[in-house]
């Protein structure tokens, strides 16, 4: 080392000192990747570095042995003529092959490099460079050489080399990339500062100091920020370089972008903790046992967690595995272990008792290994701690068949436990009953309280059902405030009877809810097996029919299936479940019905009357739908249609150049209940465009009372712009005057009860008094429900302002009502008198003098058998073709529905199916209804035989014996019957 610091000493004139000789040694030898060598001139080799040791097999001291050992003979005069020419002072390069430390033959580019102290060579340096890939790829390399800027962008990487002193640095072009400088401007510590991200600085700060403070290499990743506010981040490495008094001046490194092997690595780190967490929670015992030695080989930590005891202890035979599992699993457990001698077994489940006492499940994979012959020799095996998921298939089986909030069994396991029910029943012939609840007065009190309060009131009204059902028996929560209860084992239906009646009685019981006292009642229907159904499905349905009539019949009862349906409430039941979809399928209409000048039959204003255009049952009148969504809160909706469908009607009536006269509308009293059903008017005014002056809403005496204080300000508003208000019903409920003056309506009408019974001396006073009290108070008066002329006539007398009823016309479609429109004056005349319905059959029939009693019942609609009761009904002729019937009932004309008459004729029971072909009004609240039978062939001559001798007996008397006559007119029977 001192010979080449004498030499290096020579080459800088002596001008410099030992260290900074050395530190250039250091440059030299210990970071040069290449072989070099030091000569003297007279050929002596003072040095080498490390990198020469990949050459030649022998340590060299002269050229001459070098040139011998490392140069192969075809190359050794070319070598010797260029070392000659550098001893000579001329720098030589040349390509050249040497001989590599294994014998291989190296490809070389190799430099002379003649040392000079004032004109004199005193030695030569040797540089020789591996080209021997470079000469493969000579023509790629020398375009790579072209340009180090390319280079450098292909791999990320710039270098730099900056002045300390100056605060300057030189950098390649890729550096400007990276830092988004402009290649004019000068690089600085600053510039270089702004660009490294906030969070970074301080780090990047401290450790450029600690290098220059240390005189250190300086490694360090950090964040810089680009233009566009993206972030990169860059690994720098440098060298601190030192001047002759040991002071930093320069560092020259370079700046690699390593922002993708970041993120890949971040990514890797956490893919890698996260396969460590589940490694580090894998609650699974690994293990391997030799059969034949009957020694456990190994088991893994995880056993340890499974059951208590270390794998040390199963290695060492201290605990045996057998000795864990749980007692009654033990019969299993044996007998799966005999199978592993043959083949594998399934995973198998059973409980081990932990060493903690505590008992787990565990899922055991064994794994039997056989050698060559067959036999087995090994047994592997996985176990793993499944106790929390058995408590979790545990929960989830009992959510998928309970209640959650109540923890009743649910839906499905009613229906599962019916269905098991039921095939033990048919073989041991038991009847059981099915209760279908539902739970009056609750909706309200869920409304008024809230739901948390409902829910509380559930799970109480469970409870009760619970304490006061058997336990052998079921109680299931069907959703709502609907449950269902099973009594599994009953002699006969009045047990099933006995237990429903106690079952009300306790549920009549206040229910103590948050410092509340709330009373709820019960309707139940009930199905007994096998007297109402063989089935579930008709057991649960029927008993959901008989719950609606114990609903019909006043609440707060039970009644049972059989016998308890007559149409009526068959039709309410299915009324009930179709109403939700008729306004989606556009079932509902309107009708208007004139109110007219009661003096000039002028037209003055119309009602607008909704109808429902049922599938099956036809047009269903509002008295007996309008109830169902009063209930079910239906209600809501359908008023909201009914007043845009009246703003539309009218504005296309004042389109087709007639004058539009006003609309009144029923307004149910629960829609004010809603705080936006005045905004609702007013949008669906603003949305139609209709004149508001053209709107009369109907309003009962209720909603003054319920609404009292909200309702003033919400009437004032529309009656500024114009609507109307009209009192319904006036006269039925409290009728106080405070209100008449309060609410400031602009009409009464007084109720159809008062017109049709106004010759009753009573009815006829209170009549006047309402149009005197009325018209001293400046409000018009409307009479509805005049249906004759001397109606009329007594209300023109009393001053009555405006009537309304059939007596002019009952209520049209729009298209009728259009006429009315065109012809504002109408006439008496144009109500079409009550007439005889033309017989349309060909065949003879019998015109009964008095009307013959007939139970009809609804035997199928559209092929499927409907389950009802029977209804009352008047035939007053037959053939035997079919007969003609009179009702209150409305009924369909329907080719779907077909129905049953059972009566008695001389004596003789018969039963008579047909259809309904025709349908006509007898007056507001009867209908006639004409019947077509259908007979099969065999049938027909029995009862036209029948007929033929009934026709000769109603000639000697109205009456004949053994036939079910009614000696009174029909209409009044009937109405005799409803008010019972």
């Amino acid at each position: 080392m001192l010979n080449v610091i004498n030499l290096l000493r020579k080459s800088q004139n002596d001008s410099v000192d030992d260290e900074h000789l050395m530190n250039m040694y250091e440059l030299l030898f210990h970071h040069y990747p290449d072989p070099v060598y030091i000569l003297d001139v007279d050929g002596h080799i003072i040095a080498s570095n490390s990198a020469s040791k990949i050459l030649c097999g022998k340590k060299v001291r002269n050229i001459q042995q070098f040139i011998a050992n490392c140069v192969p003979q075809p190359y050794i005069p070319t070598t010797l003529d260029h070392y000659t020419k550098a001893v000579n002072g001329e720098y030589q390069q040349y390509h050249s092959v040497h001989i590599l430390k294994d014998g291989q033959l190296m490809d070389t580019s190799v430099q002379l490099q003649p040392l000079f102290n004032q004109n004199e060579i005193f030695g030569v340096v040797l540089l020789i460079s591996d080209v021997t890939e470079m000469e493969a790829q000579k023509a790629i390399l020398s375009k790579l050489e072209m340009n180090v800027h390319n280079v450098e962008e292909l791999v990320d990487i710039g270098t730099w080399d900056f002045d300390i002193v100056e605060n300057q640095a030189l950098w390649s072009d890729h550096m400007y990339t990276l830092f988004d400088l402009d290649v004019n401007e000068v690089p600085t510590y600053e510039k270089v500062y702004e660009r490294i991200h906030p969070d970074d600085r301080e780090n990047f700060d401290s450790h450029y100091k600690k290098a220059i403070e240390e005189k250190s290499t300086f490694s360090i990743s950090y964040r810089i920020m680009k233009k566009d506010g993206s972030e990169r981040v860059l690994n720098q490495y440098a060298d601190v370089l030192l001047d002759e008094n040991r002071r930093p001046v320069r560092m020259i490194g370079t700046s690699h972008d390593i922002t993708e092997q970041v993120q890949i690595q971040t990514k890797m780190e956490e893919q890698e903790e996260h396969v460590k967490k589940i490694y580090n929670n894998l609650d699974a015992g690994i293990w391997s046992m030799d059969v034949r030695e009957n020694k456990v080989l190994f088991t893994s930590t995880g056993i340890e967690s499974i059951s208590g005891y270390t794998s040390r202890e199963f290695v060492e035979g201290s605990i045996v595995w057998a000795d864990l599992i749980y007692s009654d699993d033990l019969p299993y457990y044996h007998s799966r272990q005999e199978t592993l001698s043959t083949a594998k077994p399934p995973k198998g489940r059973y409980r081990i008792t932990h060493k903690n006492g505590s008992i787990r499940w565990i899922e055991d994979n064994t794994i039997p290994v056989f050698d060559h012959e067959g036999a087995l020799i090994r047994l592997d095996g996985i176990i793993t701690d499944v106790t929390e998921q058995i408590k979790s298939e545990e929960a989830m089986a009992h959510l998928a068949y309970h209640d959650y909030l109540t923890g009743l069994p649910n839906r499905r396991m009613f229906e599962n436990e019916l269905g098991d029910l039921l095939e033990s029943a048919r073989i041991l012939q038991k009847p059981f009953a099915v209760l279908y609840i539902d739970m009056d007065g609750f909706k309200r009190i869920n409304d008024t309280l809230g739901h948390l309060k409902g829910d509380l009131l559930l799970k109480e009204i469970s409870n009760r059902l619970r304490e006061n059902t058997p336990d052998i028996d079921l109680v299931a929560r069907m959703g709502g405030d609907e449950f269902t209860i099973l009594l599994r084992h009953i002699r006969d239906t009045e047990e099933a009877v006995s237990f429903a009646q106690r079952l009300i009685t306790s549920l009549e019981e206040p229910f103590f809810i948050s410092d509340y006292e709330l009373f709820v009642t019960a309707s139940i229907g009930m199905t007994v097996y096998p007297i109402d159904g063989e089935d579930s499905e008709t057991l649960i349905s029927r008993a959901d029919t008989a719950l609606y009539r114990a609903k019909e019949m006043g609440k707060n009862n039970f009644q049972i299936y059989t016998s308890s349906m007559n149409i009526e409430s068959y039709k309410l039941f299915q009324l009930e479940k179709d109403l939700r979809k008729a306004i989606k399928n556009n079932e509902l209409l309107l009708h208007y019905q004139p109110k007219v000048d009661t003096k000039t039959g002028r037209l003055l204003g119309a009602e607008a009357l909704i109808r429902w255009q049922h599938p099956e049952w036809g047009i269903v009148s509002p008295h007996e739908f309008i109830p169902i969504a009063e209930e079910n809160g239906l209600i809501i909706p359908i008023t909201d249609w009914v007043i845009q469908t009246v703003c539309e009607q009218v504005k296309e009536w004042e389109r087709s150049n007639v004058r539009a006269v006003p609309v009144s509308i029923n307004m149910s009293p629960k829609r004010f209940l809603r705080n936006d059903w005045m905004q609702t008017m007013l949008n669906i005014i603003k949305e139609t465009g209709v004149n508001p002056s053209l709107l009369d809403l109907e309003i009962t005496e209720s909603v003054l009372i319920q609404n009292e204080d909200s309702f003033i300000s919400s009437v004032e508003t529309l009656k500024e712009i114009g609507i109307q208000f009209s009192l319904d019903d006036f006269g039925t409920g409290f009728s106080s005057l405070l209100y008449l003056k309060k609410f400031n309506v602009d009409t009464v009408k007084i109720d159809r009860s008062f017109i049709r019974d106004y010759l009753n001396e009573s009815d006829a006073e209170i009549t006047k008094s309402i149009i005197r009290l009325a018209h001293g108070l400046h409000l018009n008066v409307v009479a509805e429900g005049v249906e004759t002329e001397d109606q009329r006539n007594f209300l023109e007398k009393q001053g009555c302002d405006i009537i309304q009823g059939y007596l002019f016309s009952k209520p049209v479609p729009p298209e009728d009502f259009l006429a009315y429109l065109r012809k504002p004056v109408l006439s008496t005349e144009q109500t079409q008198p009550l007439i005889p319905v033309e017989e349309r059959r060909e065949v003879f029939r019998i015109d009964f003098t008095y009307p013959l009693s007939a139970d009809m019942t609804i035997a199928s609609v559209n092929g499927k058998q409907a389950f009802v009761g029977t209804t009352e009904v008047l035939v007053e002729n037959i053939g035997p073709g079919g007969l003609r019937f009179l009702t209150h009932l409305r009924l369909p004309v329907s080719p779907g529905i077909n129905f049953d008459f059972h009566t008695h004729i001389l004596g003789e029971s018969v039963s008579l199916p047909g259809k309904i072909v025709w349908k006509k009004e007898q007056g507001a609240d009867f209908f006639l209804y004409g019947v077509q039978f259908i007979l099969i062939p065999s049938e027909q001559p029995k009862l036209t035989k029948l007929l033929n001798k009934l026709s000769m007996e109603v000639v000697k008397t109205p009456t004949p014996e053994g036939c079910s006559f009614i000696t009174m007119d029909g209409i009044e029977y009937l109405t005799i019957k409803m008010t019972k």
